[in-house]
């Protein structure tokens, strides 16, 4: 039987970083180029981070959905760019 304290901590993968300082500094670089898109694409593109369904977030931006999916893409596309030469060495 595993008497370890922080039994949550069992089903992480070995390389999730949430104790690494790297993974800290990668998240935070990505939070702040996400907050520098234009609300057009920061808006849904945070939503459908935050778990929100392409037709919840079309509902809630007045937008239709083929419009929600192409400016998730987009600004998935730019993130891909920005982070190119990115490289996590766990």
């Amino acid at each position: 039987m595993d008497t370890t304290d922080n039994l949550y901590h069992l089903n992480l993968s070995q390389d999730s970083g949430i104790e690494s300082p790297e993974g800290s500094y990668g998240a935070a670089e990505i939070a702040a180029a996400i907050g520098e898109f234009p609300d057009d694409y920061r808006i849904p593109f945070s939503m459908h981070v935050q778990g929100y369904k392409y037709a919840e977030i079309a509902e809630h931006m007045g937008l239709p959905l083929g419009t929600v999916k192409s400016r998730i893409f987009f600004a998935r596309r730019k993130l891909q760019e920005r982070f190119a030469d990115y490289r996590y060495d766990a």
